[in-house]
C-alpha cells in the first residue's frame, strides 16, 4: 500500500496532465475514492494515484479492500480480479480502445458477465492517454448525444462547417454499427447477491440531491434518473469540469453542475455563487440572461455548484465581417446598461481598492523587464481618472463567454472573476479587444498586437466599430470619452495579474524575463503608453 503523493510540489504541466487523465472520476459515485487499485501502468495508473487517498498495486490488494478498480483494455481475467478487489458497492472504471469490442453493448456484456451491475458507457474524445479528453458522451442517452453534436460551434468557414458535418455523420455511423471507439464504462460490484435498483447515474449523493429538489425549481415530472454529459475543457488544472444534466428523453439540459478539478478552483467557484446570487436579486434587463444558482453541495470533499442551463451558441461562432458591427453594438449596450442609474463615486473611494493594488502588483511582477519610464507614465495616465460610477465588472467579457440564444438574445456565462464593486469601461475594453482578435483571426501575441493597433485606427473596419462602440458607451453611461483610455490601461494592469500567475505556475517559480516580455497584457499596456 502506498500513500498518494502531493501535487503541490509539482509544476502545472504535471498537475494538469495527471488530473485531466482522471477526469472520468466525475462519472463515479464518489470522485474522491478512498482506496483504489489500477490494473494498468503509465499515466492512467499515476492519475489514479493522484485522485485517490490510498492506492494499491494489483499484487498487493486484499479481496474486498478497494472502493475503485481501474483497467484499460481489460481481459476477462482482469475483470474478475477487479471484481474481487472491490468491496460490495465498489466501482469499476474501464477503457476499451478497439472497435472490435462491439461498442457499448459489447462492453456491457463483458462487465455483466464478470458480475458487475449498473453499467454506464461513455465515449470520450479526444482519446484519453493520447490527449486530454474534452467531453464524455453518455452512449445510452441518445438525446444528450444529439444535443452535443448539434451544439458544436458553427463556423463561417466552409472547411470548418464541413468538418463539423463529417463528425456527426461518422459518429452516427460508428455508433449504429457498434464500431465506436474508445468506449469507457463505469460499473458497480453489487451489494450482496442482489443488484441495486435504478441506474448507476442516480446513485451519487449529488444527483440524488438534484432529484430531491427537482419539483422545488418548478420542473415538472420528477425523473427517476438523470443522464450526465461531461465537459472537461480548458487548458489548466484550475479549469473546472462541467456536467450537463438531462432528464431521460429530453434533448436540452435543464442545468449544469460546475465541479472543481483542484483546490485552487474553489475561490473562483465560491465567488461565482456570490456574484450570481447578488445579480439575481436585481430585477433589471441588464442581468436577464444569466445562469441562476440552484444549490451548492459538497461532493467528494469539494463543493459542486448547480446552476440553470443557459442555451445558446458562443458569440465567436457567429462572427463574420458582415455582422460583427451588430454584435459589438449589442454587447456594448448591455455593458452600458450595467452602469445605468449608478451615481458617481468620489475617486478616493475606489482608487486604493482597485487602482493602487493593480499598479503595485504589476510593478512588482514585471519589474525585471520594465523600463524606468513605464511606472511614472502609467501613474500619469491613470491620474486622469476622476469620479466614476460603481459597475459590476464581468472581467472575462469575451466572445467565448457570451452566447446568443435561439431568440437572438445575449446571455453571459462564467462570472467567477467578476467584481461587484468595479469600474466602468474595463469590460468594454476587454470585449472590443478580443472581438478584434477574433475578427482578424489573430492567435499569436504578435498577430494580436497588430490587430490591436488596427482596432485603434478608425480608418480600419475594426477601428470604426471600436470607435462607434466607445462613443455609444460614453453617451449611454455619461462618461467623458477621454476617460476610456486610462480605463483601458487599467484593464490591462488588472488582467496582467492573472497572466503572471499562470506564467509562474507554468515555470514552478518566478517567470523568466523572456516569458514576461511575451505577455499579452504587458504588451497591450505598453501600446497604451506609446502616445503618452
Amino acid at each position: 500500500m502506498k500513500e498518494k503523493g502531493p501535487l503541490d510540489s509539482q509544476g502545472e504541466e504535471f498537475r494538469n496532465r495527471h488530473l485531466r487523465r482522471a477526469d472520468w472520476r466525475y462519472l463515479l459515485v464518489n470522485p474522491r475514492p478512498a482506496r483504489s487499485v489500477c490494473f494498468s501502468n503509465g499515466l492512467l495508473a499515476q492519475a489514479v494515484q493522484t485522485v485517490s487517498t490510498k492506492w494499491f498495486s494489483p499484487g498487493k490488494v486484499s479481496p474486498g479492500e478497494c472502493d475503485l478498480a481501474v483497467a484499460a483494455n481489460p481481459s476477462r481475467t482482469t475483470l474478475l480480479s477487479a471484481w474481487q478487489a472491490l468491496r460490495p458497492g465498489g466501482e469499476f472504471y474501464g477503457e476499451w480502445y478497439s472497435p472490435l469490442v462491439g461498442g457499448a453493448q459489447g462492453v456491457r456484456q463483458r462487465l455483466e458477465a464478470a458480475g458487475f451491475t449498473d453499467v454506464a458507457c461513455y465515449w470520450p474524445w479526444p482519446i484519453p492517454g493520447i490527449s486530454a479528453a474534452l467531453f464524455w458522451l453518455p452512449l445510452e442517452a441518445p438525446q444528450a448525444v444529439r444535443y452535443f453534436l448539434s451544439s458544436r460551434p458553427r463556423s463561417a468557414h466552409p472547411a470548418a462547417s464541413l468538418s463539423r458535418a463529417a463528425l456527426q455523420i461518422l459518429w452516427s455511423f460508428a455508433w449504429r454499427t457498434r464500431l465506436l471507439a474508445p468506449v469507457c464504462a463505469i460499473a458497480r460490484k453489487p451489494v450482496g447477491d442482489i443488484s441495486p435498483s435504478g441506474s448507476h447515474a442516480t446513485t451519487s449523493s449529488l444527483q440524488q440531491e438534484i432529484l430531491a429538489r427537482w419539483s422545488s425549481w418548478g420542473f415538472s415530472g420528477t425523473p427517476s434518473q438523470l443522464d450526465w454529459l461531461l465537459w472537461t475543457g480548458g487548458k489548466r488544472s484550475i479549469n473546472k469540469v462541467v456536467g450537463y444534466v438531462f432528464p431521460p428523453g429530453e434533448d436540452q439540459p435543464r442545468m449544469v453542475v460546475k465541479l472543481p478539478r483542484s483546490p485552487e478552483s474553489l475561490p473562483g467557484l465560491a465567488h461565482e455563487v456570490e456574484i450570481l446570487q447578488a445579480l439575481q436579486s436585481k430585477e433589471t434587463a441588464a442581468v436577464a440572461h444569466l445562469p441562476k444558482v440552484l444549490f451548492v453541495q459538497e461532493w467528494g470533499g469539494m463543493p459542486a455548484l448547480c446552476e440553470t442551463a443557459v442555451p445558446g451558441q458562443p458569440l465567436y461562432t457567429f462572427l463574420r465581417q458582415d455582422n460583427f458591427h451588430e454584435l459589438a453594438i449589442s454587447v456594448t449596450d448591455w455593458l452600458a446598461s450595467l452602469a445605468a442609474g449608478e451615481p458617481l463615486r468620489p475617486r478616493n473611494i475606489w482608487w486604493n481598492k482597485i487602482v493602487e493594488p493593480a499598479l503595485d502588483d504589476f510593478m512588482q511582477s514585471f519589474a525585471s523587464v520594465l523600463d524606468t519610464s513605464v511606472p511614472p507614465a502609467c501613474r500619469s495616465l491613470l491620474e486622469r481618472l476622476g469620479d466614476l460610477p460603481r459597475v459590476c465588472e464581468h472581467r472575462d467579457c469575451s466572445p467565448w463567454n457570451l452566447l446568443l440564444t435561439s431568440a437572438g438574445e445575449l446571455a453571459v456565462l462564467d462570472w467567477e472573476s467578476a467584481e461587484l464593486d468595479g469600474l466602468p469601461g474595463l469590460d468594454l475594453a476587454y470585449f472590443l479587444t478580443y472581438l478584434a482578435f477574433f475578427v482578424d483571426e489573430a492567435k499569436q501575441t504578435s498577430q494580436m498586437l497588430e490587430a490591436y493597433r488596427r482596432a485603434a485606427d478608425p480608418a480600419t473596419p475594426t477601428g470604426r466599430v471600436q470607435a462607434e462602440c466607445q462613443r455609444r458607451y460614453a453617451d449611454r453611461t455619461g462618461l467623458d470619452p477621454a476617460t476610456l483610455r486610462p480605463l483601458r490601461l487599467l484593464a490591462w494592469l488588472i488582467h496582467s495579474r492573472s497572466e503572471y500567475h499562470h506564467l509562474a505556475a507554468d515555470t514552478g517559480g518566478i517567470p523568466q524575463p523572456a516569458a514576461l516580455r511575451s505577455s499579452l497584457f504587458y504588451n497591450l499596456m505598453l501600446e497604451e503608453l506609446v502616445h503618452e
